[in-house]
């Protein structure tokens, strides 16, 4: 497999906050249907996440994404603050398949990318690989305490359940039900949200918090065939000065 990429791209930047801009692709691939194929084809290889990512994960062979790459540095470094050297990506197929009653208390907030080393800046590149748009897109937010929030995401780096007892002291939400964020709450502010479409990449800083925004999670099914699939590229660069 190698998957190639669409010759007549456009690309749509849509600003979501003042200082929050979110790239947008569509029909990013030639062939995205060998990338669903071969998700499909090693679905007994993919494993599940204990903590952070909702779902099963399958590490993406790289001889397949040297155009995918190519473009991220070539491309995406004129648009983004990040030099075009020493660009590092970790690319992942994902499948999105918790129920919300599954959860650790921190898969029900958004997350941000942890960066590898200091002086390093974090991005994304996530391309849909489903059909269903209500299977759900992706929102971007704002930490109403940033700080407080650190310093909890730290507690529960070691101990997934390490904390809980504060929140449910301090935030009502984390004594109801468990559920997928799509919406503003105590915690966070939503800003917007990108819509999923079938082969539609989109390349934003993985330093802002952002979530799957599953609104129908009884739709999600361990299937990369029919699931919540995704090919996700975690970059990490150096920034731009």
């Amino acid at each position: 497999m190698r998957l190639r990429i669409n010759p007549k791209l456009e690309i749509q930047l849509v600003r979501i906050a003042d200082d929050v801009i979110v790239a947008v692709v569509d029909d990013f691939l030639q062939n995205p249907a060998e990338a669903v194929d071969y998700a499909a084809a090693h679905f007994d290889e993919f494993e599940a996440q204990e903590r952070a990512y909702p779902g099963l994960v399958l590490p993406a062979p790289e001889s397949a994404l040297a155009d995918v790459n190519r473009f991220i540095q070539r491309e995406l470094s004129r648009l983004f603050p990040f030099c075009r050297g020493d660009i590092r990506i970790h690319s992942q197929f994902s499948l999105t398949t918790l129920q919300p009653g599954e959860f650790s208390w921190i898969q029900r907030l958004p997350h941000i990318d942890p960066r590898l080393e200091p002086g390093r800046v974090n991005y994304a590149a996530l391309l849909y690989l489903f059909e269903r748009p209500e299977l759900g897109g992706t929102g971007f937010y704002r930490w109403k305490d940033p700080e407080f929030w650190e310093r909890m995401t730290s507690l529960q780096r070691d101990d997934p359940d390490a904390g809980l007892e504060e929140l449910r002291e301090r935030f009502a939400l984390f004594g109801e039900p468990a559920r997928y964020v799509t919406e503003s709450n105590e915690a966070v502010e939503l800003l917007d949200k990108a819509p999923a479409r079938f082969n539609r990449l989109i390349f934003y800083s993985g330093e802002v918090p952002h979530s799957a925004f599953i609104e129908r999670p009884e739709l999600l099914q361990p299937d990369p065939r029919a699931g919540r699939l995704t090919l996700n590229g975690f970059v990490s660069a150096i920034p731009r000065g």
